[in-house]
């Protein structure tokens, strides 16, 4: 059988979702440093915790997370790890590029109304072994890279199925018009954390008063907007040094930093280490 035909069911193409990263990282890592929120455009995440509890942020949403959980985040989707509520927690995690289900936009695993936290319940062991094996193998995407794409296959059709089956009965909650607003302030700012912004700009742009502007962005999501806007900063930082080889000094201009400096100074404040120690540190993970 060709293999077009055993994708179409699911998929608007017979393109394999590829597998493009894959990241380990062991229970003092994830203690000791945050990981702040960040966004992928081009590929979605999966998050796998391995063993722990903890909290992870999904679209300016708070979910509980546990041994036996995958975090879905889709492409674009801003997401991110509280080292305050980590217990312990190990996970792995796949990025995954190239996925085009039916009725979701390219790299998206489920719809917004979807809750993106899955217990993958008596299968969690077996899953749980295939988010490792996919690390280990990534490895060496030169010789593995195919039969790491296969199996983020079957990881990515597994989990969609959970969502596809999984009983929803949620109560849809009417937002207050404040909380529609905090929401327009927070889409501005993700669409320009890496510009010169101040308060009183952002609220002429907006035509909201500045005071009201950072009292109800505070009341909604528990964070004054400028902090909001250099933990963006941060978080995308993280990312780059995670996932490229890209230069600190390009990485601080990227993200709008005045300078290396100016970066390394709130890097270390809000992750523990600078980050060239953060990049070796990731790099060196071990899973002892």
């Amino acid at each position: 059988m060709d293999p077009a035909d055993l994708l179409s069911p699911y998929l608007r193409n017979s393109q394999i979702p590829r597998c493009i990263n894959s990241h380990f990282m062991n229970e003092d890592h994830s203690s000791k440093h945050d990981f702040l929120p960040h966004t992928h455009d081009n590929y979605l995440e999966l998050f796998y915790v391995y063993r722990g509890t903890g909290q992870y942020m999904v679209d300016g949403k708070y979910y509980d997370i546990t041994e036996g959980d995958v975090v879905i985040c889709n492409a674009g989707i801003l997401h991110g790890k509280n080292a305050e509520f980590a217990r312990n927690i190990r996970s792995y995690s796949i990025g995954i590029t190239s996925l085009s289900f039916h009725d979701l936009p390219d790299n998206w695993m489920c719809s917004r109304d979807t809750l993106p936290v899955i217990s993958c319940g008596m299968l969690s062991e077996q899953i749980g072994e295939m988010f490792r094996l996919v690390y280990l193998l990534s490895s060496d995407k030169k010789h593995l890279s195919n039969i790491c794409n296969c199996l983020t296959l079957s990881v990515v059709l597994l989990i969609r199925e959970m969502i596809l089956s999984r009983c929803r009965n949620e109560v849809i909650r009417t937002r207050s018009s404040s909380s529609a607003t905090a929401d327009r302030i927070r889409r501005y700012l993700d669409l320009h954390y890496c510009e010169s912004l101040t308060l009183s700009a952002v609220g002429k742009t907006l035509n909201i008063s500045e005071y009201y502007l950072s009292h109800i962005f505070k009341d909604e999501f528990g964070i004054p907007p400028m902090q909001y806007v250099m933990k963006r900063r941060i978080g995308e930082a993280q990312n780059l040094l995670m996932d490229t080889d890209m230069p600190i000094g390009d990485i601080a201009d990227h993200l709008g930093f005045s300078s290396i400096s100016h970066l390394n100074t709130m890097f270390s404040k809000y992750i523990g280490i600078p980050p060239g120690k953060y990049r070796q540190s990731v790099r060196n993970m071990d899973e002892t």
